[in-house]
């Protein structure tokens, strides 16, 4: 252990620490007031040499320290909290690395504003980690497990900080995702050629109403993303993303083993250009109609830019379609999407998704855009789709790839076949037949269908040869 390490296992009160401050001689001149750093004072140590010399204590064993030494940083402020997208937390960097030190104060921008350099008196404060972030603090909040870093009472800091020179440009550090590591750890970093994932575009950076922080991807065009995570709280929280390609500037920090990004406001996010594989600055909405006629009977890849949008007429809740399957349909037609993995889309959402690229074939003749990531689908809105009332006659003679996928009534039709509804049930409206399918793994598989006349509403789909219709629910039968 090194001699100059002091950690402390005990709760340090803030009594003891106010004591303890009281004996602190402040050996510097008071900060100057004609924008230039103060006399007397200047940093003996940077901020990548005082992290290194506790990171083995903080990281691998997971202790709090107290800084022992006559160490003085400086640094110059990268973030403050005007935006309120930074809360109680300032972060400065010197040329070799950035720290956050933790400070229990609201709008320290206004003495701490970005871009004033700050000189740090380390002795008596206290360094730990944070879910592997980094940061400095005035004493031990015991409560916590393990122990941790708490902010530096608001009387106390400027027994600790010193202002100076302000109004300094630091230039944001070009890197690239797979760059980033714990070398950046709170540094200004920039990031060029990224975009927001297409289910990411057109959101609002957090939520507003509920005050809580909420996470956006940001991808480049090799395919490698990073969070981007902003505060309820910030200003522009309510602010929505932009769908284009281009820089973006921002904080680097993690959280465990999660790399995240803080913006400072909406002027560090310049994504105006044109978007990975081409297109203007996003996707182009196109019809579902057009999407169906790219399919040339054989498994395709449909072109870059393009992305649907429709009404979700399947029911996840119900499960008598996969649940990794989603049916939307829009003025022109109806498409399954099959996603990655199981999706949380509901009956009656409006969804968009970007289909750029994405595969285009069919599973046991029925089409589908297949293997679609579930971050390219987002809900846009609610709606409804008036099913279109045919009879069997009609169905069977009409253009199947106009009718495959949509919602459609049969009136006054029969049920025939053995009970429960599970399986393949026989409808008879008098013009013809058709298949009734429903999955043992619905929810209402083992229901009883209704006897006598009734209509049926559902959505129609295909098994190899055989046309059907499914229902989302029992109330479809009425």
């Amino acid at each position: 252990m090194k001699n100059i390490l002091s950690i402390f296992t005990s709760s340090i009160t803030l009594v003891s620490l106010l004591a303890f401050s009281s004996c602190v001689k402040d050996d510097f001149d008071a900060p100057e007031n004609n924008n230039t750093d103060p006399s007397g004072i200047a940093a003996n140590i940077t901020i990548k040499d005082l992290k290194a010399l506790y990171a083995d204590t903080i990281l691998v064993d997971n202790a709090t320290v107290q800084i022992t030494e006559n160490h003085i940083i400086s640094g110059v402020v990268v973030a403050d909290d005007k935006s309120g997208n930074f809360y109680k937390s300032i972060i400065i960097q010197d040329a070799t690395g950035g720290i956050a030190i933790r400070i229990d104060r609201s709008d320290f921008y206004t003495d701490y504003p970005a871009g004033r350099r700050v000189f740090v008196k380390c002795k008596g404060l206290f360094i730990g980690q944070y879910n592997k972030l980094i940061q400095m603090g005035g004493y031990i909040d015991e409560t916590t497990n393990p122990p941790s870093v708490a902010s530096i009472p608001s009387p106390l800091i400027e027994t600790y900080f010193v202002k100076g020179q302000w109004g300094i440009e630091v230039v944001p550090t070009k890197v690239s995702i797979t760059d980033l590591n714990d070398n950046f750890q709170n540094m200004l970093i920039r990031l060029d050629s990224v975009e927001f994932q297409p289910a990411d575009t057109n959101q609002a950076y957090a939520n507003a109403a509920l005050q809580q922080s909420v996470n956006r991807t940001l991808k480049d065009c090799n395919g490698n993303s990073i969070i981007l995570r902003s505060s309820g709280y910030a200003s522009f929280a309510t602010s929505l993303t932009p769908s284009g390609n281009g820089t973006l500037i921002a904080i680097y920090q993690v959280f465990g083993s999660t790399k995240q990004l803080y913006i400072r406001d909406l002027g560090d996010v310049q994504l105006n250009n044109t978007r990975c594989g081409g297109g203007g600055g996003g996707t182009t909405l196109v019809s579902i109609a057009s999407i169906r006629t790219i399919y040339s009977g054989s498994t395709t890849t449909v072109p870059a830019n393009r992305k649907i949008k429709g009404i979700v007429i399947s029911d996840r809740i119900n499960q008598n379609t996969d649940t990794r399957n989603l049916i939307i349909q829009d003025a022109t037609a109806g498409i399954v999407v099959r996603f990655t993995s199981n999706h949380t889309f509901d009956l009656n959402d409006e969804v968009e998704v970007d289909v750029s690229n994405q595969e285009l074939s069919t599973f046991n003749s029925l089409l589908q855009v297949n293997n679609v990531p579930n971050a390219n689908a987002a809900k846009t809105g609610t709606g409804s789709v008036t099913p279109q009332v045919l009879t069997i006659a009609q169905i069977n003679s009409g253009t199947w790839t106009n009718l495959e996928s949509t919602l459609v009534t049969i009136n006054n039709c029969t049920i025939t076949g053995t009970q429960p509804i599970s399986g393949s049930k026989t409808l008879n409206d008098g013009t013809g037949t058709y298949t009734l399918f429903t999955r043992s793994q619905a929810t209402f598989a083992s229901t009883n269908y209704p006897t006598g006349t009734v209509s049926v509403t559902g959505f129609l789909g295909i098994f190899n040869t055989t046309k059907q219709i499914s229902i989302r629910s029992m109330s479809d039968i009425q």
